[in-house]
């Protein structure tokens, strides 16, 4: 039997009550409860990191609510800042579990995933654990299992499938063509997170190059899974600035580059759609995702996420700026692939 210690890594930024909840759960949790015998207890620490530093911050045994000292740095930085927190925190973890703030879980999703790790054989103890995505707004229905990343053109393992025909499936699956999973819910080995920081893309696409970082498929477990919002209802104009900068800089990093002249078309077919549509803010930002994209990874490591977000909230934006700004970045673009 395997020894099994879990660290649990949190980013919130100004969500009391869903913090609430999560530490609620957590407390009265066979993980935490000493007046009960079992063998959870004190396998399990969580580490909620709060990058609005509004939370009253607190140290108990089992739950730690921490303040990031390098403010709103975004989902990445929170995470990458829980990561430094949990290497340094003299505890003998074997699993990182990072997770959303937002969701809603059973506690049986921890002890389903404990009892796994437990008994998982050394030829699969190196991969992650690929948490399932039920929708919040029909709760009987799996809206992902794990993820394909597809250059980008995500695929989602077990898109839309109910609950009733997943109780159908092997306990355990060891074979999806997954290639990562997402942040709502996934278990990395320590030994992996001890070694690999979070690229700082401040929000969203930091699960998917981390996954691939760690280069095995996720394994996928019935009863390990999260209730979340989907993602049609959390797009906003600015988050098209990093779901257009994000991937590019992924797709980079792993040389799953399109063609460069399909890369160029399919982003300006996108700027035209907006455009056409009157949506100004959309078009500016995913005019400015390439030209920051442009910039390089280089660029990415040096600039303060939390000051460049502030200075993209303030941009003011206006259609005769967008007709040049786009025409300037085509140029680069075209400059810099030599085409």
């Amino acid at each position: 039997m395997n020894r099994v210690s879990i660290a649990v890594n949190i980013c919130t930024y100004k969500r009391e009550k869903y913090i609430k909840k999560i530490t609620d759960k957590i407390e009265v949790s066979l993980f935490c409860r000493n007046d009960v015998k079992s063998r959870y207890f004190g396998f399990l620490q969580v580490y909620i990191i709060d990058n609005a530093c509004e939370l009253e911050e607190s140290d108990s045994e089992f739950i730690h609510l921490i303040h990031n000292p390098r403010g709103n740095v975004g989902g990445s930085g929170g995470y990458q800042y829980g990561i430094e927190v949990i290497r340094n925190a003299g505890k003998d973890f074997t699993h990182v579990v990072f997770m959303d703030d937002d969701v809603e879980f059973d506690i049986s999703c921890f002890y389903k995933l404990f009892d796994f790790l437990q008994m998982v054989d050394k030829e699969n103890a190196d991969r992650p654990v690929a948490g399932r995505m039920f929708r919040m707004d029909n709760r009987q229905i799996q809206y992902t299992a794990a993820e394909i990343w597809n250059a980008g053109n995500i695929r989602h393992v077990g898109l839309n499938k109910s609950i009733e025909e997943i109780q159908k499936e092997p306990d355990v699956e060891w074979n999806s063509g997954a290639e990562y999973g997402g942040w709502w819910f996934c278990c990395f080995p320590y030994e992996f997170v001890r070694e690999n920081d979070v690229l700082p893309f401040f929000i969203h696409c930091d699960d998917v190059e981390y996954g691939l970082r760690c280069g095995r498929p996720p394994i996928i477990i019935k009863g390990v899974q999260v209730w979340h919002e989907t993602f049609e209802h959390r797009q906003t104009p600015i988050m098209l600035y990093y779901d257009t900068r994000n991937p590019l800089f992924v797709n980079e990093v792993y040389g799953l580059d399109e063609d460069r002249q399909a890369v160029l078309d399919k982003w300006k077919q996108k700027i035209s759609l907006y455009h056409v549509n009157k949506d100004f803010i959309s078009e500016y930002y995913v005019i400015k995702a390439m030209d920051d994209y442009l910039k390089g990874l280089p660029w990415l490591y040096k600039v303060d996420p939390a000051r460049n977000h502030s200075k993209l909230q303030k941009t003011k934006i206006y259609k005769v700026k967008n007709s040049v700004l786009w025409r300037i970045v085509v140029h680069k673009y075209r400059r810099k692939y030599k085409m």
